[in-house]
């Protein structure tokens, strides 16, 4: 029971770190697209969600978004709803998605349903809250889906799925190595662990793809600018 109960305390510390570094990099590393702006608070948050499960990942987006709105935010209760929609659908379905197959294939399903769901649900938001918060007419933000909400919001997305490739199993080997995780976070024995290592090389190489590809078409293909 008291084992339990160190390892509840050491989630929440480690919650409020996770917190912590998920408002940290909205300073760290952004890039603006006109009015639209990414960071890569929503792949910290899907790491924290794929290690401790998607209710940490729909409470860690809640109180990212909140802090950010209160310390930094100009856009009000419609900008922080966006931003928290984008945040949790990410964090969830990939939290969600990987407690149920913790193995490299459900890395893979897990990234790619948080890339798709992500994207949906905020073509929905782009439709039926952008109009309100721009005050401008639904026919004008259709006009700008394919030209710059579809994109941005797709390649945002698959951007963060490669900050989770390339970060995850460097973290996860360094807070098992500070104790503040078991030696094993799953059921995945000795040969599997094994296993996973020897890929580990080919998701750094797959995630260095997508992040490159993913912020030289944000800058080229859709005009961006790294910025504060």
């Amino acid at each position: 029971m008291q084992k339990k109960d160190r390892f509840g305390i050491r989630k929440m510390v480690l919650i409020a770190l996770f917190t912590a570094f998920a408002y940290a990099v909205t300073f760290a590393f952004r890039i603006n697209v006109s009015f639209l702006t990414f960071d890569a608070k929503d792949a910290i948050v899907g790491i924290a969600a794929m290690i401790f499960g998607p209710a940490s990942g729909a409470i860690i987006s809640f109180l990212v978004a909140t802090i950010e709105q209160i310390t930094m935010g100009d856009t009000g209760f419609w900008g922080w709803l966006m931003d928290f929609a984008s945040t949790a659908t990410f964090s969830v379905v990939a939290g969600y998605i990987y407690s149920k197959r913790r193995n490299i294939s459900g890395v893979a399903i897990s990234l790619s349903s948080a890339v798709v769901a992500t994207v949906t649900v905020m073509m929905l938001c782009n439709l039926l809250i952008t109009p309100i918060y721009m005050k401008v007419e639904l026919a004008q933000v259709i006009d700008l889906i394919p030209i710059l909400l579809l994109p941005f919001n797709l390649t945002k997305a698959v951007l963060n799925a490669g900050v989770v490739l390339a970060l995850y199993k460097p973290l996860i080997t360094a807070l098992r190595a500070a104790r503040l995780l078991p030696k094993s976070e799953n059921a995945e024995g000795g040969a599997k662990q094994s296993f996973w290592s020897l890929r580990s090389l080919v998701f750094i190489l797959i995630a260095i793809v997508l992040i490159s590809a993913s912020i030289i078409y944000m800058i080229f293909g859709l005009g961006g600018h790294f910025g504060e």
